[in-house]
C-alpha cells in the first residue's frame, strides 16, 4: 500500500507534518495522482487529512489477508444454502496467507 511504504520511506521526516504532506504529494503516481488533482481545492490542509481522504478512496483496493486458521473457524450456517457456502468460502481461499 502506498502510505504504508510512503511512511517507512519518510520516517525521518515524520515530525515535520508539512513536509510530509509535501513530499507524500510528490510520490502519488498514475490513479493516486488523478485522485489528488481531482479533489476539491484546499480540501487537503494537512498530512493526516491527506492519509484519512487517500484511505478512503482508496479502501476497496486493500486486499485483506487471512490467515489459513481462519478456515477452522468458518462453518456452514443452519438457514445458509450450501452454495452460498461455498461462495464465501472460494472467496476466502483467494486471501490466504501463510500456507505451509
Amino acid at each position: 500500500m502506498h502510505i504504508i511504504k510512503f511512511q517507512e520511506e519518510a520516517m525521518e521526516y515524520m515530525h515535520d507534518r508539512d513536509l510530509l504532506a509535501k513530499l507524500c504529494l510528490h510520490s502519488l503516481k498514475e490513479d493516486a495522482l488523478k485522485w489528488y488533482f481531482l479533489l476539491p481545492e484546499k480540501s487537503i490542509d494537512r498530512y493526516e487529512n491527506l492519509v484519512h481522504q487517500f484511505l478512503h478512496y482508496f479502501k476497496y483496493n486493500i486486499v485483506e489477508k487471512v490467515h489459513f486458521n481462519y478456515f477452522y473457524k468458518i462453518k456452514k450456517m443452519p438457514n445458509q444454502s450450501v452454495h452460498d457456502f461455498v461462495k464465501i468460502w472460494k472467496f476466502t481461499t483467494n486471501k490466504i496467507t501463510m500456507l505451509e
